[in-house]
């Protein structure tokens, strides 16, 4: 068994050399290191061709290639009549006859299958120990779309992709200035995944792009196949429940963090994309706060302040004070709610623990239903069936059912998915608190988890800033959302080179009457 590890060990370093040799300028060995590499590939084409009485061979994945685009390169190679040195004359060729499309030169085996399993051509021609990569890859996926999880009612529709071409170009239409900086490389050694960071020179800070490139270079993983698997990887406090990293669908909030001096991480193969760094106010805002007037986005965001609140502190409140502070309650209350209990059989604790399971299998059952069967049978079956049937039957009780479904229904407020689910769940260890020591267990729990919140970091800012460490000037944006041509400068704390707005010397302010004047 030992022989055999280390004679297979050794085959695989073997065929790992292979892949690094450069590139013969014999044809014929070319294309054995090729197959030797795609061994078993089925898909793999080999199209053997003859121009200007050369030999040569474009190797490609037939699924993965657009079939206009090969056409077009046949034709294209038919044209050519050697001058001169044949590797320079094809090189400049190469460059004028296909300067439509992206044209690159390579030398090794290993970048020759690179580009093969992204979806690219190769040309291997006999005598020239360079091969040319055709950039024929056919577009797959969906169109672009309104994002699923980030709906507003005013602002764009447009919401990022699983291409990673599609979602840059998203950003670069909005952003169009050559200050906006797009670095790539890949990670996942399997899945070769394209990570791109996007960032604004001169906005974004020097010190958090350079600690984002240090974080993604030390990812060692086989394979990347959604934003998280990075998100993971390079958060702050690792073994926090809590997101120190915002995922986003809209390409107007990537934009708009951009401007603010953050760095953007856009993964290929997901419509998520990451910003840093991240404050925990930011989890309660929405793009369409910045497209409403002051006012209205102002007292949208208390709306959610109250929503956040509702979730987490409603069924522990409740539970402590039917169990431990009844005297809080007016006469008319307590005797209502003790008649509505005086035949359930299990503690209001029990009560509360079996509603909030039987809402998340609800929940969990109405995202996995086929479509065809429409989210009607979830609301049917959960709602009235269930909810009514256990009041009914003496199981629950009315009032607990109802603090349940609003704390359910409010839980949705919160614009952000990732920030939604800690929150939902955050609320279990308030009620069993709250069911073991009343109030005072809800306060033990909230100090601790406020304290946690302060102490946790994103790429060096503080979490829970602009709140603490207090920054006055920035809190135009978090109880409220002031308007635009009082938010002269940048959100403060994230360390950004120009913290002032582009321009904001020319921002329209609101005139003031002459007799204003004179009155100061």
């Amino acid at each position: 068994m030992i022989g055999q590890s280390n004679s297979k060990s050794s085959q695989e370093r073997n065929e790992a050399e292979g892949c690094q040799h450069l590139v013969s300028p014999s044809l014929e060995e070319n294309i054995h290191s090729v197959k030797r590499t795609f061994e078993a590939c089925d898909d793999v084409v080999y199209h053997d061709t003859e121009f200007n009485n050369s030999s040569a061979c474009l190797i490609y994945l037939y699924e993965m290639v657009h079939n206009e685009t090969m056409v077009e390169i046949e034709s294209g190679l038919s044209s050519y009549t050697a001058t001169g040195d044949v590797k320079q004359s094809m090189s400049s060729f190469i460059s004028k006859r296909f300067s439509y499309s992206k044209i690159k030169e390579t030398n090794t085996i290993q970048s020759i299958a690179e580009e093969i399993v992204s979806g690219n051509t190769v040309l291997l021609i006999d005598g020239i120990d360079v091969v040319y990569v055709f950039h024929s890859s056919n577009p797959i996926g969906r169109s672009i779309g309104e994002p699923n999880t980030e709906r507003t009612v005013r602002g764009p529709r447009e919401g990022f992709v699983e291409d990673i071409q599609q979602n840059l170009k998203l950003i670069r239409r909005k952003i169009k200035t050559p200050s906006l900086k797009v670095e790539s490389l890949v990670l996942g050694k399997e899945t070769n995944t394209q990570i791109n960071i996007v960032y604004i020179k001169g906005t974004a800070d020097d010190e958090v792009v350079q600690e984002v490139r240090q974080r993604l270079s030390r990812i060692k993983i086989d394979g990347i196949l959604e934003s998280h698997y990075v998100e993971s990887m390079i958060k702050d406090s690792p073994k926090s429940p809590f997101p120190t990293i915002l995922s986003t669908e809209r390409p107007d909030r990537v934009c708009g963090s951009l401007l603010d001096g953050k760095v953007a991480i856009l993964v290929d193969g997901t419509p998520f994309v990451m910003t840093v760094p991240t404050m925990f106010v930011e989890f309660l805002h929405s793009s369409e706060d910045y497209y409403d007037g002051s006012l209205i986005a102002t007292i949208i965001r208390w709306v959610r302040f109250l929503g956040l609140f509702v979730t987490l502190i409603l069924p522990a409140f409740y539970i402590g004070m039917t169990t431990f502070h009844q005297d809080l309650l007016q006469t008319p209350l307590l005797i209502r709610i003790a008649a509505s209990r005086s035949a359930l059989p299990y503690p209001v604790l029990v009560e509360a623990i079996f509603m909030l399971i039987t809402f998340e299998l609800i929940r969990e059952a109405g995202i996995r239903m086929p479509k065809t069967f429409g989210g009607s049978i979830v609301t049917l079956l959960g709602l009235v069936l269930i909810g009514q049937a256990a009041v009914q039957a003496g199981i629950i009780g009315p009032v607990l059912m109802i603090v349940v479904s609003v704390t359910a229904l409010t839980s949705f407020i919160l614009p952000n998915y990732d920030f939604h689910q800690i929150i939902r769940f955050c609320g279990i260890p308030l009620l069993l608190m709250a069911g073991l020591f009343g109030f005072m267990g809800i306060i033990i729990v909230l100090m601790f988890g406020l304290a946690h919140l302060v102490s946790l970091r994103s790429f060096g800012v503080p979490y829970f800033s602009p709140v603490s460490p207090a920054r006055k000037e920035g809190w135009k944006d978090v109880f409220i959302r002031a308007p635009w041509w009082a938010m002269e400068t940048r959100a403060p704390g994230l360390g950004v080179e120009n913290i002032n707005r582009s321009g904001n010397e020319n921002m329209a302010k609101p005139k003031v009457n002459k007799g204003d004047h004179d009155e100061e």
